[in-house]
C-alpha cells in the first residue's frame, strides 16, 4: 500500500512539472520592466519652454566698419541687428582654409575697409555654429572653436574675404566659397551709417560717441514652487527628504545621491548630482548640448538666453547662459543673484545646476523711465577705471537687477567682461 501511496505521488509531481515546463516554454512573456526606470516616476510639470542650441549661441554684437576708421556697433535690442544678422545667415560659407592670425593686417582692414565682424560671448564649437550659419565644417580643423566672423570688402580689389577666428588667438580660417558680394557688405554697412559712432579702445572693443537713450524698468515676477523644483530635480520625489530648513528660509534636500539648495529670500537654487570623477577630456560640443538638453527637462527656459563665458579659467566643462531681457543683459546685483543659468558638465552628465527660481512676467506691462548712459571720454575713463588694470575683452550695456517686494527693478548700465570672463558693472 505504501509503495503504491509512493508511485502516485511520484506520478503527481512529474505532471506539475510538465506543466510548468509547458507554460515556461510557450507562456507570451510579461513585457512589463521588472526594474523602476526614470519614466516610470512621477512625471515633472514643465516650468519653461524648450529652447534650441542654435538660438542660445546668436552673436553678442555685431561691429560695423564703415571705412575711413569709422565704426558703429549693433546689440540684440537695436533695430538693425536682426537685418544683419539674417543677411549673413542666408548665405553659404564653404571651401575653408587655415593660416595664422599674422596673414592679415587686421589693423589695416579695420580702418580701411568696409565689414561686419560677429562677436560672441564665448567661443562656438564649428560642429555647433552649424546651427546658426550655413557652413561646411567637413575639413580637417572643424574641431576647433570660433570666437568671431570678420567679413569685409578688400578697398583696392572687388572681392569679399570671410575669415573665422579660432578660440586660442592663433589661426584664422577663410571661407574661400563664401556667397557673399560687395554689394551684400555694402548693404550691410549701410544700416550703420547713421548710427551711433563709436570709437576704437586698445584691445578691439568700441565705445560710443555718443549718449544712447535706455529704459529703466520695473518687471513683475512669479516664483517657482520648492515644490516644483524637487518634482524637476529628483528621479523619485518620494525618496527625497529635507534635511536641513533654515531661519532665513534656505532648504536643503537630498536623495542620497543628489542635493538641492533653495535660498527662499533671494530665489536662488544650487543643485548637485554626485558622479565619479574622470581623467577624460571633455568636448565643448558636446557639453554645450547637455546642458541645454538638461534645462530643457529639468525646468525650461524663460525668456532670452546666450551662451557666455563663465567666470575663472577656461573650462569646458562650465557652461554659463545669460539671460536677457528687452534685448539687454541681465547683471546681478549685490547680494541678489540673478540673470543667468550656470552648469558644470563631466562628460556629458551634469554635475552642478544653478539658476533663479524668480520668473520674469514680460508680458505685463512694466513702469519705466528714460536713461541716458554716458558716452565718449568719460565713458573711457570709467572702463579703465573699472577695468583696473585687467584686459578687456567686451563693452555692452546691460540691465542692473534689484529685487523688490513686487517687481525685478532693470537699471541700464554700462558693464565690462574681462578675459577670464568676470563682468564688471561700469562706475
Amino acid at each position: 500500500m505504501m509503495e503504491r501511496a509512493k508511485s502516485v505521488l511520484l506520478a503527481l509531481l512529474i505532471a506539475v512539472s510538465l506543466v510548468q515546463s509547458y507554460f515556461l516554454a510557450y507562456s507570451m512573456p510579461s513585457m512589463e520592466a521588472k526594474v523602476r526606470t526614470e519614466q516610470d516616476y512621477v512625471k515633472t510639470d514643465p516650468l519653461g519652454p524648450e529652447e534650441q542650441v542654435g538660438k542660445l549661441l546668436l552673436p553678442e554684437q555685431l561691429v560695423l566698419h564703415l571705412g575711413a576708421d569709422k565704426h558703429t556697433v549693433f546689440y540684440p535690442n537695436d533695430s538693425f541687428y536682426d537685418l544683419v544678422l539674417g543677411k549673413l545667415q542666408g548665405r553659404e560659407f564653404k571651401g575653408f582654409q587655415q593660416d595664422t592670425i599674422d596673414s592679415v593686417d587686421w589693423e589695416q582692414v579695420r580702418k580701411e575697409d568696409i565689414g561686419v565682424e560677429v562677436r560672441f560671448g564665448r567661443a562656438v564649437p564649428f560642429e555647433l555654429l552649424e546651427q546658426v550659419f550655413k557652413i561646411d565644417s567637413n575639413f580637417l580643423f572643424s574641431a576647433d572653436s570660433v570666437s568671431r566672423i570678420w567679413i569685409f570688402a578688400s578697398k583696392d580689389r572687388e572681392e569679399v574675404r570671410t575669415f573665422f577666428f579660432s578660440a586660442d588667438g592663433r589661426n584664422v580660417y577663410e571661407a574661400l566659397r563664401a556667397d557673399l558680394t560687395v554689394q551684400d557688405v555694402q548693404q550691410c554697412v549701410g544700416f550703420g551709417q547713421y548710427w551711433t559712432p563709436f570709437a576704437h579702445l586698445d584691445g578691439g572693443v568700441y565705445v560710443p560717441e555718443k549718449t544712447r537713450p535706455y529704459d529703466a524698468v520695473q518687471v513683475p515676477f512669479s516664483r517657482y514652487t520648492p515644490d516644483q523644483i524637487q518634482r524637476n530635480l529628483f528621479i523619485d520625489p518620494g525618496t527625497t527628504r529635507m534635511i536641513q530648513d533654515r531661519q532665513d528660509g534656505t532648504r536643503i534636500y537630498t536623495d542620497g545621491k543628489r542635493g538641492l539648495k533653495i535660498e527662499q529670500d533671494s530665489g536662488w537654487l544650487s543643485y548637485t548630482d554626485l558622479v565619479a570623477p574622470t581623467d577624460s577630456q571633455n568636448d565643448l560640443s558636446d557639453n554645450i548640448s547637455a546642458a541645454v538638453k538638461f534645462v530643457n527637462q529639468h525646468g525650461g527656459w524663460n525668456g532670452t538666453h546666450r551662451l557666455v563665458s563663465g567666470e575663472g579659467s577656461v573650462n569646458d566643462s562650465g557652461i554659463r547662459f545669460q539671460q536677457y531681457y528687452k534685448g539687454l543683459p541681465i547683471l546681478s546685483g549685490g547680494s541678489f543673484k540673478f540673470g543667468y543659468m550656470q552648469l558644470t558638465i563631466q562628460q556629458g552628465v551634469v554635475t552642478s545646476y544653478e539658476r533663479s527660481m524668480i520668473v520674469l512676467d514680460e508680458k505685463s506691462k512694466t513702469s519705466a523711465t528714460q536713461v541716458k548712459l554716458p558716452a565718449g571720454e568719460s565713458l573711457r575713463a570709467m572702463i579703465r577705471r573699472t577695468a583696473g588694470g585687467s584686459v578687456v575683452e567686451s563693452v555692452f550695456p546691460a540691465y542692473q537687477a534689484t529685487l523688490t517686494k513686487d517687481a525685478v527693478k532693470l537699471q541700464p548700465v554700462w558693464a565690462i567682461r574681462l578675459t577670464d570672463g568676470e563682468v564688471r558693472k561700469v562706475e
